[in-house]
């Protein structure tokens, strides 16, 4: 009897927690001329991120949704957009402590959905929340925290992250992971190589690789290679199974 207990309690301050999570809201919709730019920059805050390329346009269009916990946050959570050679789009949001109880939450976020030209390169900074980007050219990528998707990506992929998983699919060029503290690493259909500079936990598996899987440091974790067309190599490994299959150039593993 107490074990339903609780569980009706948790599922009802679940849902309670869902209704928190918005309780004033507006809606952002604005558009960037990206004419003549090298680069977007995005920086991101707290919320999800999703970019999209798109063919034969050339501005970016950005959807937002503003969820804040304090009415007056409202107005003072925007975005603020430059356009040149190094385009920019920033996030901007009341500063305020990240504090919560079980009576309230002290909140403010913004849910962006924004689709660019397809040749345009990204350099994407974000906070928190989930990442995703798909049918885009180079993306050079750092990220607090939250999980990672890429896929259809003209590349190169370059990323660093702190915490949350990582999922890279369909990628034509190299991908480079500079450093990964936490969360699982996953890869498949990558036409060129893979480097991850340094990942502290989690496993890490990489499949139909068309040219070289190297793993300089890996601290815990199972590291996994299927089909990858150059060498596999991993220098440093601290724990965890390291599984070779067909692998077409050569092996290099710490125990030989």
């Amino acid at each position: 009897m107490m074990n339903k207990f609780l569980l009706l309690c948790v599922c009802l301050f679940s849902t309670s927690l869902q209704a928190w999570n918005c309780k004033y809201e507006k809606n952002i919709e604005q558009e960037l001329d990206l004419t003549g730019s090298e680069v977007l920059i995005i920086l991101a805050a707290a919320g999800d991120l999703d970019i999209a390329g798109t063919r034969d346009v050339s501005t970016a269009t950005i959807r937002g949704r503003v969820c804040v916990s304090e009415e007056e946050w409202l107005a003072e959570s925007r975005l603020v957009l430059q356009e040149g050679k190094r385009a920019e789009i920033v996030v901007e949001l009341p500063e305020i402590s990240d504090s919560w109880s079980l009576m309230g939450q002290t909140y403010a976020y913004i849910d962006l959905e924004i689709e660019v030209p397809e040749g345009v390169r990204l350099d994407v900074k974000d906070s928190s929340g989930d990442v995703e980007i798909a049918g885009v050219s180079a993306i050079q990528i750092k990220d607090s925290s939250g999980d990672i998707l890429i896929e259809d990506s003209g590349g190169p992929v370059t990323l660093s992250d702190s915490s949350g998983d990582i999922v890279l699919r369909d990628i034509e060029g190299d991908i480079t992971i500079e450093s990964d503290s936490s969360g699982d690493i996953r890869g498949s259909d990558i036409e060129g190589s893979v480097l991850v500079s340094h990942d502290s936990s989690g496993d890490i598996r990489f499949s139909d690789v068309g040219g070289d899987f190297t793993v300089e440091k890996d601290s815990s974790g199972d590291i996994t290679a299927n089909r990858v067309g150059g060498n596999f190599s991993v220098f440093a490994d601290g724990s965890g199974e390291i599984i070779a299959t067909k692998v077409n150039g050569d092996i290099q593993t710490p125990n030989g």
